[in-house]
């Protein structure tokens, strides 16, 4: 397996502790430093302009079959039905697919990614004029639904991390159109935006744990599980600050302290993630937990201490606040060492 040198060195040292431990043997040792290979500065360097190359290929994308709608020209200059168009894309798709198919062991993973991407836009791109014809394009929200279905089993069947980031992405806009189409006074189920989020990314999360007993899904649980909890926080963020309200004016009417709970129920939120993270030893949500718990600290001081509030006094809270959470940390490191 390839590693960076970074990776290398740790890997290393771990053999050589388990090896003083008696852990493995001096053999076994070295049979596995045999496997380790050191990913050269020029592949590391590669993967990078990869990633710009992808960047780059989803923004032409964007500026030239949504921005300049070059289909659409072609289409009117050719006098092209959406139907033809669509089974074009969907031929072309088709055919990128199944040649990635036959190629897969000999590219590596992110080209791999990269190209599976480039035929996802192919396929989305004949589901756009597909919709057309059906009728479906006059509602955002089937065609994400119908998009969301068809970005999951092209993830499952190629066993795409980067197809299914982009099923998440996909549901969750669809999750946003639809709720907004049956939402009463901007409030869905009783919910505005925010609230409706968290609780959207609290049900991913929760999901995600339901996805690590399928087989087919265990790859991509991970992902599942840090979108959902990502989402929920920044659902529950936006909560602390606009409460459950339906519109601007109402919030504007509303005083600082009346959506104080929606903050309070933030930051429990945050330390029991930072909590159960490390009980678990689960780093995103130790990780997720430390960062909104201090977003929702500086949220906090703007909204309410930053006329009144000594700015020194205010970063010295901080800092003793969480030299305790370091504190507390360090103490159940060494603890799960000396055990």
């Amino acid at each position: 397996m390839e590693f960076d040198n970074h990776e290398r060195k740790a890997i290393e040292k771990a053999l050589n502790h388990w090896q003083q431990q008696g852990r493995i043997s001096a053999e076994q040792a070295e049979d596995l430093r045999q496997h380790i290979e050191t990913r050269k500065p020029e592949q590391q360097i590669a993967r990078y302009f990869f990633i710009i190359a992808l960047s780059c290929t989803l923004m032409a994308f964007a500026a030239i079959f949504i921005g300049e709608k070059l289909l659409e020209r072609l289409r009117v200059y050719f006098d092209l039905g959406y139907l033809t168009i669509s089974v074009l894309m969907a031929a072309i798709a088709s055919a990128w697919l199944y040649y990635l198919r036959k190629k897969h062991d000999t590219l590596r993973t992110i080209s791999y990614e990269i190209y599976l991407v480039l035929g996802a836009l192919a396929a989305l791109t004949s589901l756009v004029y597909l919709c057309k014809v059906t009728g479906f394009g006059d509602s955002y929200s089937l065609f994400l639904w119908w998009a969301t279905i068809l970005l999951i089993f092209l993830s499952i069947f190629f066993r795409s991390k980067a197809l299914w980031i982009g099923a998440l992405a996909a549901f969750m806009g669809w999750y946003g159109a639809f709720s907004y189409t049956f939402s009463t006074d901007h409030l869905f189920l009783g919910m505005n935006y925010p609230l409706r989020f968290a609780v959207f990314g609290l049900l991913l999360t929760a999901f995600s744990w339901f996805q690590s007993k399928i087989p087919r899904l265990i790859e991509m649980q991970r992902l599942t599980y840090m979108a959902g909890l990502i989402i929920f926080f920044t659902g529950l963020w936006g909560v602390s600050i606009f409460g459950n309200y339906h519109g601007w004016e109402e919030w504007m009417k509303v005083r600082q302290t009346q959506v104080m709970v929606y903050g309070f129920v933030f930051g429990v939120a945050a330390l029991l993630a930072l909590y159960l993270g490390i009980r678990c030893r689960d780093d995103t949500a130790r990780d997720l937990g430390i960062l909104f718990l201090l977003i929702n600290f500086y949220s906090r001081y703007f909204e309410f201490f930053w006329n009144s509030m000594h700015k020194g006094l205010f970063f010295l809270f901080l800092a003793v606040s969480f030299w305790f959470i370091g504190r507390y940390i360090e103490r159940r490191r060494k603890k799960g060492k000396d055990a």
